[in-house]
């Protein structure tokens, strides 16, 4: 009955209310749906088939509006394999439109259509049952606005030209490769790793898949398996032993006895693997330029964004602005792997920026927005 009205309305709000603190999975405590005229309060705890509403995440002709709205789309990928089609997510869009990045619900709310909203319940525990009216009329206004927010949003950027950013950004939701987890890949999230060699690297790879499907096995976060400064310690050490292994800040006597055989194999396994190959690093002299340039490069993105009333946070990072002046000091022809490169970023401010640093242009500072005016030589 849910996704038949839902799917006839054409468009639904969604939100999730779940637990994830100690578990590798969340815990789906509550699904809250909107359409135009009727909100819909799902309980997955009482057994409720939820299947059917991942199929609607699917339905090309059904637009789903979220806020922030990643890991609730995740949690039905991951229970269901509903892949996204039609997203609409009015935090993104809010930052398209002028509003600020990363606004919370309430005051997108208000930002956008004037209404406020009551808070409250954020961090209730959600699988207590039974759930108490503040809980559901909080749940309820969770997703009550927003269609009427998106709506609001959306005639805000077709006003500004920009409905088209903000579907060409939201794309990266409407694929698998957005919610699948590569187990090759999850070293790369493991901080403290650019000190390793490729070897060691290679060691890191092993053990760090290890770990998270060790972490999936128990449902348990993968910090609770290993933390990350150990398993950077494991990577660099390589140790053969259970006691080399013990000696390793982290893990205690007990954890190595009883993991270690799992653990020995694994680095094993790096240090029989190839070694992962290091990125050429770019000229001394190229880094430099790139750090030197970095500043009036980062004025000339936050100008254009001052000027097109965006968040500069959407455009572009400090280190993907000095890893694009690093190749261009550096001679790099093609500079389409920089996300600045891309699409509407580059539109925006990537060809300023490679202007600048290519030396055809000069910067003029000025007392009036946008305060840098670009003055071609």
């Amino acid at each position: 009955m849910v996704a038949e009205r839902s799917r006839a309305a054409g468009e639904i709000g969604l939100d999730t209310e779940f637990m994830r603190e100690r578990t590798y999975r969340a815990r789906l405590c509550l699904v809250q749906l909107a359409t135009p005229d009727e909100i819909f309060i799902l309980d997955p705890l009482e057994a409720e088939d939820l299947s059917e509403i991942g199929g609607l995440l699917a339905d090309p002709a059904v637009e789903v509006v979220v806020h922030a709205g990643r890991q609730d789309l995740e949690i039905f990928f991951e229970r269901y394999g509903s892949v996204p089609n039609r997203v609409f997510d009015v935090q993104l869009a809010a930052a398209f439109a002028g509003l600020g990045a990363s606004l919370p619900y309430g005051r997108l709310v208000e930002e956008s259509i004037g209404t406020k909203v009551k808070k409250g319940e954020s961090y209730t525990d959600w699988c207590r049952r039974p759930l108490t009216k503040e809980q559901i009329v909080y749940a309820a206004d969770d997703v009550r606005f927003l269609l009427p927010a998106a709506r609001e949003l959306k005639r805000r950027l077709d006003e500004q030209g920009r409905g088209g950013w903000v579907t060409e950004e939201l794309k990266a939701l409407e694929t698998p490769d957005a919610f699948e987890i590569d187990l090759d890949e999850v070293y790369k999230r493991v901080g403290g790793r650019g000190s390793l060699s490729g070897k060691q690297l290679a060691v890191l790879r092993s053990i760090a898949r290890w770990r998270e499907s060790e972490a999936q096995r128990r449902d348990t976060p993968r910090g609770w398996v290993i933390k990350d400064p150990t398993l950077i310690e494991i990577a660099r050490r390589a140790p053969t032993t259970i006691a080399a292994l013990s000696k390793i800040r982290g893990l205690n006597q007990r954890e190595a006895e009883r993991f270690g055989p799992a653990i020995l194999d694994v680095v094993r396994a790096g240090l029989e693997a190839e070694e992962i190959k290091m990125p050429k690093a770019a000229p001394r002299s190229a880094q430099i330029r790139a750090r030197v340039l970095s500043g009036p490069s980062d004025a000339i993105v936050r100008s254009r964004c001052e000027a097109a009333d965006i968040a500069t946070e959407l455009v572009s990072t400090r280190g993907e602005l000095e890893a694009l002046l690093t190749d261009v000091s550096a001679g790099v022809a093609d500079l389409s792997r920089h996300r600045l490169m891309q699409g509407w970023r580059r539109e925006l401010a990537g060809d300023h920026v490679v202007a600048f640093a290519e030396g055809r242009v000069t910067l003029h500072a000025m007392d009036k927005p946008p305060y840098i005016e670009e003055i071609e030589r």
